[in-house]
């Protein structure tokens, strides 16, 4: 019985002394299995793909207390990104710092959640409800931290009595400030000339 219990402590010894034989099968075999990223399970990252879809959806921002856009799609779906959503028939609301309300829709878009910046392509529309003034582009940035809208190819801007195409837009939704680039034309409806002026 003696000699049994002065034995005991030769297990640990031998142990410690074979830890090198056997440390690197057992780590293999105790290694999570299934793609475990540790930056992951601590919060510092995430999978590279994430893909899902959703039916209609609806994204609102806000600024010191204020709703500034509510952004509807009828679709939604991430395409290997997870910040990005690519929309589908979007039907948005831009909010002044008075209210007034400046609707926009197009057939497609894409929303990142990260930078709060709306891309808007193909049959873009905005209609600037209050003065009666719609905007045709084909490509639009919305950026819901600075609060602009920019145009950077052709547009139309039509309102009651002017037409105006340009090369470029940039309008700021706070100071309701209209900057329109490139070559510019200009269409007045009744515009006459005064008796006695000599025809353009």
């Amino acid at each position: 019985m003696k000699l049994h219990r002065n034995t005991i402590w030769l297990v640990p010894l031998i142990l410690i002394i074979t830890f090198p034989l056997w440390r690197i099968p057992v780590g293999a075999f105790l290694t999570p299995r299934g793609g475990f990223n540790p930056e992951i399970a601590n919060g510092g990252g995430e999978p590279a793909s994430q893909n899902f879809s959703m039916k209609k959806i609806t994204i609102l921002q806000n600024q010191k207390g204020k709703d500034t856009a509510l952004i509807r799609a009828e679709s939604a779906r991430t395409a290997g990104h997870s910040k990005v959503f690519v929309l589908r028939k979007v039907d948005a609301d831009l909010f002044d710092a008075a209210g007034n309300i400046t609707h926009v829709v197009s057939n497609t878009g894409e929303y990142n959640v990260t930078t709060k910046v709306l891309t808007l392509i193909d049959d873009v529309v905005v209609n600037k409800t209050r003065d009666k003034q719609f905007l045709y582009t084909d490509l639009l940035y919305y950026d819901g931290d600075k609060r602009t809208v920019r145009c950077p190819g052709k547009t139309r801007l039509v309102s009651q009595n002017a037409t105006i195409d340009g090369g470029s837009l940039d309008y700021d939704i706070e100071a309701a400030r209209y900057d329109i680039g490139g070559r510019v034309h200009v269409t007045l409806d009744g515009f006459s000339v005064p008796a006695g002026s000599p025809a353009p």
